[in-house]
């Protein structure tokens, strides 16, 4: 979680995955706070966590309109998936420097 003058800004959770990696469900940032580098601190962070957890790789689903910020914050693309709110770009970013 972040905070801003105190307040939650945003959060995102981190999820062991079977296959030793792990899942990066969100950022999701207050939208008011958008483009304030909530999104990106909020990444970094769960990175670090996933480091923790050993994972290789962390892993997230990308809708269309949010690829450009996960590339921007080091993934690449993996993949595509279908969901109930249509086809979204599944991307990884290597923990393993």
């Amino acid at each position: 979680m972040v905070e801003h003058w105190g307040a939650p800004a945003g959060f995102a959770v981190v999820v062991p995955r079977d296959d030793g990696n792990a899942d990066l469900d969100g950022p999701f940032v207050e939208p008011e706070l958008w483009r304030g580098g909530f999104g990106r601190k909020l990444v970094e962070e769960a990175a670090q966590f996933a480091t923790v957890l050993e994972a290789a790789l962390l892993v997230t689903t990308a809708s269309p309109r949010a690829v450009p910020f996960y590339a921007k914050c080091g993934f690449t693309p993996a993949g595509t998936a279908n969901t109930s709110q249509g086809p979204v770009a599944i991307m990884s970013r290597s923990l393993i420097f």
